[in-house]
């Protein structure tokens, strides 16, 4: 007999929607509409989710009915499943209107740096984004602001989600549309209790270490960028999107597993009692 992990949080996560005015984005991709795939990807595998995790690009001009729209979608979602958001910024968005668009707040242009707690779960979002630039960075007072915040351990840890990833970048192209201050962040985590890092930006999924700390990129719902040997552009696609699941497990591991948000054809659908006399006995 083995012994299979419980998972005692379970976070969706979900990126770079780039809602417009128009709701329409290169001329063709329903924003919207792809982006209520990856909530519904996330709803209809039932699939128990603890919270959602936006990390950012919300909108793509960051316009005031850009970020009513991103709302008016998650919320349809989450009123009926009960998950509460954390919305991280990423470099198309703009921190006045995503504060009171989103977050329900006065206008600032401070980072929206936010906390929450879900059954004793940190999640915390660091805004990477640097007005009027595409890259990121990590200053040193938000630095010392995750320092602080990480200073009393939570009960399962925490979730740290931003937009700029600390990875590699295989599409080359964007090296120079990197996260700066990654020396500032992993001082920051040393120590820490941080359990995984959720980002963004790139719009192709992939994976990394950064400061012991697994990595976690989702693609975009808006489109995704195709990788392409080193120095072969950035070509991007309408397609290929997917959501998140990022499970912590009761024996300090965590996992991450995609869910398909585009539309698909299912070829078959095998009861679980199929394989109950396969393999091994497994005892939860």
């Amino acid at each position: 007999m083995t012994r299979e992990p419980l998972a005692t949080h379970r976070v969706g996560h979900v990126s770079d929607s780039h809602f417009t005015s128009s709701g329409v984005l290169h001329g063709r991709v329903r924003v919207a509409a792809t982006y209520s795939g990856a909530l519904a990807a996330l709803e209809g595998s039932g699939i128990p989710i603890d919270a959602l995790v936006h990390t950012g690009d919300v909108a793509d001009a960051g316009e005031a009915d850009a970020y009513l729209a991103a709302s008016t979608v998650t919320r349809e979602t989450t009123q009926r499943t009960g998950w509460p958001v954390v919305w991280a910024a990423g470099n198309h968005d703009v921190r006045a209107a995503m504060a009171t668009g989103l977050l329900g707040e006065p206008a600032s242009d401070a980072p929206l740096d936010r906390v929450i707690e879900v059954r004793g779960l940190r999640v915390v979002a660091l805004d990477t984004s640097i007005p009027g630039h595409v890259e990121g960075g990590v200053d040193a007072e938000q630095a010392d602001w995750l320092r602080s915040v990480l200073a009393e351990p939570a009960e399962h840890g925490t979730v740290l989600a931003l937009h700029h990833p600390p990875v590699p970048v295989e599409v080359t192209a964007m090296a120079r549309l990197h996260l700066t201050g990654q020396d500032r962040l992993e001082a920051a985590l040393q120590g820490s209790d941080v359990r995984a890092i959720l980002g963004g930006h790139l719009h192709y999924a992939t994976s990394a270490v950064f400061a012991g700390v697994p990595v976690h990129v989702a693609p975009a719902t808006a489109y995704t960028i195709r990788l392409t040997r080193p120095g072969g552009g950035v070509i991007a696609v309408d397609g290929a999107r997917a959501a998140g699941v990022l499970s912590l497990y009761d024996d300090g591991r965590v996992g991450y597993s995609s869910l398909p948000a585009d539309p698909h054809h299912v070829l078959d659908s095998t009861p679980e009692e199929v394989f109950s006399t396969m393999g091994v006995d497994v005892e939860h």
